[in-house]
């Protein structure tokens, strides 16, 4: 049996999922991208990506930029499901996401989602020729939300210390995009 959650228990689809995602992705500036290791043990792994572009126009596609020689890009190549983790402790919220990835060259694109901080990694900018995109289709994901941030979950642990009864501690649930 399944412990009672201080959470509501959403389960989202369509557009109601859309707009819960975005409305979460303002929360975060990365991501930790899970994949399928190469080898025979086929462990996974997880590094840190940038999310690039406008929250507000997210509508089931996520964009990285990478180098086109590097693990990951091999790893999707060879297994192109992935899954995406954020987590924003400040804000009390967090999301995993599961889709499907690629490696796309895009000169529009890249044009679109380029911002300054990218010569870190590639010092060329656009003209660098290691440059590439990844692109994320997500289908579906998990979320947890306080979105009255620390307030709520301060409010809801004074309900439990003066009440002796759970406080609701924010949202969980699923999404479904398509």
């Amino acid at each position: 049996m399944e412990a009672e959650s201080n959470y509501e228990t959403l389960h989202l689809q369509g557009q109601e999922a859309l707009d819960k995602v975005r409305s979460l992705l303002k929360e975060f500036r990365s991501t930790m991208l899970i994949t399928k290791a190469l080898g025979a043990d086929r462990d996974i792994h997880s590094r840190p990506m940038g999310v690039q572009g406008d929250p507000d126009k997210f509508v089931g596609t996520l964009w990285f930029f990478t180098d086109r020689n590097c693990q990951k890009v091999r790893e999707i190549q060879a297994n192109p499901a992935v899954s995406l983790v954020f987590q924003s402790d400040s804000d009390n919220a967090y999301m995993h996401l599961y889709g499907t990835a690629q490696q796309v060259d895009d000169a529009a694109k890249m044009k679109e989602l380029y911002t300054p901080l990218l010569k870190t990694w590639f010092p060329e900018g656009l003209d660098d020729p290691r440059l590439t995109l990844l692109r994320v289709n997500v289908d579906r994901g998990n979320f947890w939300d306080s979105p009255g941030g620390m307030l709520q979950v301060l409010g809801a642990f004074t309900k439990a210390i003066i009440t002796g009864q759970r406080g609701q501690g924010g949202e969980m649930g699923e999404v479904r995009l398509q």
